[in-house]
């Protein structure tokens, strides 16, 4: 069947996926999507003094479409500030990663700049002699949101998207005997100005940081290069599915050996919640069967793709509170002695599955006790480090004894998710979509960006043990796109590059309520629910009658509660309110649960997850007041009242083996 002529005329999305040896391999930029693990390779981090000066751009020019047009006309307009040799002393100094707002690091109305329009950023950089014939590659970790570059002058991509990582191929643009120089140039159209970015929503109740957010850096490889390794347990003895995306940026021919070895996770080492590098928590060696060898002749500029396969022998299942993590280490050699590249991934043993209404993760059902978190400080905003991640995510574990944090509404920094994975919880990723309307997924019918943002996320978190689930959206409004929009997703992840996760969505309660036609091509359906707030009912009743109606409705999936809570008010002026919400709403919430009070099977439940908003204060856009749903203040010291209850209640969910239901003759 022919396909629609497209009628969209603005910026194109940038990912595709290609078959190379009848396996898909993501393209972005001309190159296979890399892993964004670290890797020890040469790296040249761009962390540090940047010039940088504001202005006031043009979004319907940022938005149209790159073409030699629009690269000649943009080269016009910045008046020299693409070129190498422009004078850029004047300009002010910005240490980056971090975002071009303005952040007092204080809990008031208008402490953080709402700065939603265009800026350039400049430095020079240089490549020692060992960068000569390598292939180099840039890394952005985020921009926010449309980012085009240029080095030496010339223009060499854009990416669209503020929360998804992406990678260009820089070797053909940088120099070895002289200084480098980099541009880039970002547009944050502000949100509710236009119908064609992600989010899209005036009111959108976080904070659109403008800029360069997380880590941005260059690596080099050898030409012919280990591009990524997708690992994907199948089973809970030990088999594992391995792809192998091998590159070639010569211009000759090249015979590679690609070989392979496992190793286990040294989770005693200073390394594993130390350094983001599989490569330093290497433990011993893991005893292990099958073929993780081959050879592979590449042609020039050509990706191969490979599958191996491995059974680990008496495997260590990854679980709650269990990180039993392995590091497969590949190397490409040409003949025996030379060894060309090594890469290194952290991935863990374990199926996640669906059983009527259960959520069943290592063939055993469990309940999610869950927070949400959003990425962001008050001091740096969504700007995110190793150690921040990591001291958050611990005080989640062991102050409120979570087993599942919901990374609120957009994928986070990729050290989020490898984090997870060494602390032994959950997590579902979600893409940006927030409250669409029909216009909105009408334009992302044609456009397509929110495909390659669901791509971009499942691609760079694709060997993380703690990604249970993938959600599509959170509360949009609309519903026949939505659900044409979820029915191509989960075709998308199930055919082209199947990973053994369950599908969801964060849908609203009463967008349209529990007869919600978009669940059904999901494996869990999941709402937020707000009874007596936002929406009809009472925290009670309203919630208890949404939940019968919904399992009446979907008797054959697990339902999870993707928020309830309510906010304290500035000096926790309503703080009786906010425990009463919790009280009540988790009252509903846990007559229904799968798990009871004991850690047994509750047979009349279904409900398998619950997802408290949020863990802390949080900038919304509009600037007019912080967000209080937090347990915790902004400074991550002041838990409120409600905290003590939500500690004392989830202990009591986690303490039997983390979360797992105990067995029972009746569900087992």
């Amino acid at each position: 069947m022919k396909q629609p002529i497209s009628t969209y005329s603005g910026i194109r999305t940038t990912l595709t996926l290609q078959q190379r040896d009848n396996i898909h391999i993501p393209y972005q930029n001309g190159i296979p999507v890399p892993s964004f693990d670290p890797q020890e390779r040469l790296k040249l981090d761009l962390a540090g003094l940047w010039n940088k000066q504001r202005f006031e751009a043009d979004h319907d020019f940022s938005m149209a479409e790159r073409n030699e047009c629009w690269i000649e006309q943009a080269r016009e307009t910045a008046g020299g500030r693409t070129e190498a040799d422009y004078n850029d002393s004047d300009w002010e100094k910005i240490i980056l990663p971090r975002p071009e707002n303005e952040l007092k690091g204080l809990e008031a109305a208008g402490s953080s700049e709402t700065y939603e329009n265009g800026v350039w950023y400049r430095r020079n950089f240089k490549l020692g002699e060992e960068w000569k014939g390598k292939a180099v590659t840039l890394h952005a970790l985020s921009i926010s949101y449309v980012a085009d570059i240029w080095v030496n002058g010339l223009w060499v991509g854009y990416h669209e998207g503020g929360f998804t990582p992406f990678a260009i191929d820089l070797t053909r643009y940088v120099c070895f005997d002289s200084e480098n120089t980099i541009v880039i140039r970002v547009d944050n159209p502000p949100w509710g100005s236009r119908h064609d970015i992600i989010p899209a929503t005036a009111g959108t109740d976080f904070f659109n940081y403008t800029g360069v957010i997380h880590d941005l850096y260059l690596s080099g490889s050898t030409t012919c290069h280990i591009a990524r390794m997708d690992a994907v347990p199948l089973d809970t003895e030990g088999s594992v599915r391995f792809t192998a995306v091998v590159e070639n940026r010569s211009d000759a021919p090249t015979i590679v050996e690609l070989q392979g070895t496992l190793f286990e996770a040294d989770q005693e080492g200073e390394a594993f919640l130390n350094s983001p590098y599989a490569s330093r928590i290497k433990g011993t060696r893991a005893a292990w069967d099958g073929e993780l060898s081959t050879s592979l002749l590449l042609q020039p500029r050509e990706s191969r793709a490979v599958v191996l396969h491995a059974l680990v022998q008496d495997p260590k299942l990854w679980a709650f509170w269990q990180p039993n993590l392995y590091v497969a280490e590949f190397t490409l050699k040409i003949g025996e002695e030379e060894e060309l590249d090594c890469f290194h991934t952290q991935f863990g043993i374990r199926t996640v599955t669906t059983e009527g209404t259960d959520i069943l993760l290592n063939g055993r059902a469990v309940f999610l006790a869950g927070i949400a978190r959003h990425e962001e400080w008050p001091d740096t905003g969504r700007t995110a480090t190793w150690d921040r991640i990591r001291d958050d995510l611990l005080q989640m574990r062991s102050e409120l004894h979570v087993n599942y944090v919901r990374t609120a509404h957009y994928p986070n920094h990729v050290f989020t998710a490898m984090l997870l994975d060494r602390l032994g919880l959950v997590t579902a990723s979600e893409i940006p979509l927030w409250q669409f309307t029909r216009e909105h997924f009408a334009i992302q019918e044609e456009k397509r960006l929110s495909d390659q943002m669901w791509r971009e996320m499942v691609f760079s978190q694709y060997n993380r043990p703690s990604v249970l689930m993938w959600s599509t959206q959170n509360e949009s409004v609309e519903v026949e796109l939505r659900t044409v929009y979820n029915i191509r997703l989960v075709h998308d992840l199930k055919t082209c590059y199947p990973d053994g996760r369950l599908t969801t969505q964060s849908a609203a309660a009463d967008q349209p309520g529990a007869h919600d036609p978009s669940m059904e091509p999901l494996d869990v359906a999941s709402w937020t629910m707000y009874f007596g707030i936002f929406h009809g009912g009472t925290y009670y009743e309203g919630t208890k009658q949404f939940l019968e109606d919904a399992h009446r409705l979907w008797p054959n999936k697990p339902i999870v509660n993707t928020e309830y809570g309510h906010w304290s008010g500035e000096n926790e002026v309503v703080s009786d309110t906010q425990i009463e919400t919790y009280r009540e709403t988790l009252k509903a919430l846990m007559e229904y649960a799968v798990i009871k009070p004991d850690g047994t099977r509750n047979n009349s439940g279904f409900v398998a997850g619950i997802d408290y908003w949020i863990m802390y204060d949080w900038y919304v856009n509009h600037n007019n007041w912080i967000d209080t749903f937090g347990i915790y203040h902004m400074d991550r010291k002041t838990i409120k009242p409600v905290g003590e209850l939500i500690r004392a209640d989830y202990r009591m969910f986690t303490e039997h083996e983390g979360g797992f239901v105990k067995k029972g003759t009746s569900e087992y």
